[in-house]
């Protein structure tokens, strides 16, 4: 809880009238003294409570609470619900104000008359359909006169004014700045590759004609696939014997077994022929399957081995294909693996059952593998450095891809814990941002220790406790170089 003046607070005094709900207008003159007010700033597990408020008097209407609930589950305002707020003093409930709805988003306004001076805790309970929070101000006092509230002070600035309509326009948190430990990890370039068997190369075995009528179905980039279904009907040319010559030979073996099936029954012929003629016919048939020989002509069908998605197809229906050329590439998108480059000093250290942080290209979204499929042992020549395999979820991935992984090395290293989401590069600078109060930042520069990969150890910069804004400290980055423009207006 944090308690400062107010560069934002409406100082009203009087009774609370229509003006002052909808904005924050001057209601002293200039010759009367301006007097102070509180701002304060709480985090629960549930909510955010930022709060103005000028100095109570007893029996006196003294002007507008502003009071800001944020959900911190999402880091929106609290749209809607009853909020309640109790004056507690030492012998018990001494006061309740009832706030039925919101004045707006995030916003509830309250102008308490409370009839005895001394000091409270003050007590506010939410009750939303977003969620239900409580807060407690500890120290909240009500003074018997005007005379005796502090005057406001003079604002010593030096902050990052990002207010709360801002904060919850955009994608937005923070967190606090933990004590705890951090597994040391090695930075090292990484590939999304194909687990072994799951991707496959579908080639012509013969020279022949994908003619145009039987391959108008066959199936293109992106579509799935079943084991078994035909990827194409290609016709062999008439230099290719070989393949003519096995389709005919079915054929005959085909008619031999049934005239010997005939001779057999009529006792013409020992069983052991009939077997034997069987057998060269199921030779030749399972020739004629590899080749993808259909039943009833001369054409040949690939088929796909495995279920999955073709990732690639060459050839048009009505061209010429040439044997041995890859026609189709299937692969399974199940699975995935990431294949990690590291120097073999770094391979050595890996623990049994390590998983990585890492990052594709392009994107700051941190993912962690599944687990480790292998080490290598065999060292890159040209890189002089070897493999490390691990399996991650294939969901939103492509083969080859480029990413950037954090192996563990196994040492751990103990500090203040960061996001890494909170942590921006201020042109070769790693600097973060820590909320001084509601609507008021500070920026910090770093020292930075172990990371591994989602969280950095801070050597310093940020105490153990402070709130840092782990999304959306680019914006109030802009926020401080324009002057606070950024942020825009205020109004209660």
């Amino acid at each position: 809880m944090m308690s400062m003046p107010s560069r934002h607070a409406c100082r009203v005094t009087g009774l609370l009238t229509a003006l002052a709900v909808i904005g924050c207008g001057e209601s002293t003159t200039p010759e009367e003294p301006e007097h102070g007010s509180v701002v304060i700033t709480q985090w629960n597990d549930s909510t955010e409570l930022f709060l103005e408020y000028p100095h109570l008097v007893a029996g006196q209407a003294t002007g507008n609470w502003a009071i800001h609930l944020t959900d911190r589950s999402d880091f929106k305002p609290i749209r809607s619900g009853r909020l309640t707020v109790r004056f507690l003093s030492g012998t018990g409930e001494a006061q309740t104000f009832a706030i039925e709805n919101v004045a707006r988003d995030g916003i509830f306004l309250l102008d308490p008359v409370v009839d005895r001076a001394g000091t409270y805790r003050v007590e506010l309970l939410l009750e939303s359909p977003q969620v239900n929070s409580s807060h407690l101000l500890p120290d909240v006092r009500v003074f018997a006169t005007l005379a005796e509230v502090p005057l406001a002070t003079e604002d010593e600035g030096g902050g990052i004014a990002f207010l709360k309509e801002q904060q919850w326009q955009i994608p937005f948190d923070v967190a606090p700045a933990l004590e705890d430990s951090v597994q040391r990890t090695v930075s090292a370039p990484a590939e999304i590759v194909a687990p072994d068997g799951a991707l496959i190369q579908v080639s012509a075995p013969v020279d022949g004609i994908a003619t145009a009528d039987a391959n108008r179905n066959a199936p293109s980039v992106g579509q799935s696939v079943r084991a078994g279904q035909v990827l194409a009907v290609l016709s062999p040319t008439t230099q290719e014997s070989d393949f003519a010559q096995l389709r005919a030979r079915v054929e005959r073996l085909e008619r031999e077994v049934a005239r010997d099936e005939r001779l057999y029954a009529a006792g013409a012929i020992p069983a052991r022929r009939l077997e034997e003629a069987r057998h060269d016919l199921e030779v030749a048939r399972a020739q004629a399957a590899t080749l993808g020989i259909g039943a009833g002509d001369y054409r040949l069908r690939l088929t796909s081995p495995i279920a999955g998605v073709v990732a690639d197809r060459n050839f048009v229906p009505g061209g010429r294909v040439e044997a041995g050329v890859p026609l189709f590439t299937i692969v399974d998108p199940r699975t995935a693996w990431l294949r990690v480059q590291v120097p073999a000093s770094v391979a050595a250290s890996i623990p049994a059952g390590a998983r990585a942080a890492f990052s594709l290209e392009g994107s700051e979204t941190t993912r962690e593998t599944v687990r480790l499929v292998s080490v290598g042992n065999v060292l890159d020549p040209a890189t002089r450095t070897v493999p490390i395999v691990f399996s991650v979820a294939a969901s939103g991935l492509a083969f080859g891809q480029l990413a950037r992984a954090a192996i563990p090395t196994g040492a751990r290293e103990n500090g203040v814990v960061i996001a890494n989401t909170a942590i921006i590069d201020d042109n070769g600078t790693p600097v973060a941002y820590v909320q001084a109060g509601g609507e008021t930042f500070e920026r910090r520069v770093l020292t930075l220790g172990a990371t591994d990969g989602r969280r950095t150890v801070v050597l310093a910069g940020i105490r153990p406790g402070e709130m840092v804004v782990t999304t959306g400290g680019y914006q109030v980055r802009l926020a401080s170089m324009s002057g606070n423009e950024f942020a825009g207006g205020h109004a209660h």
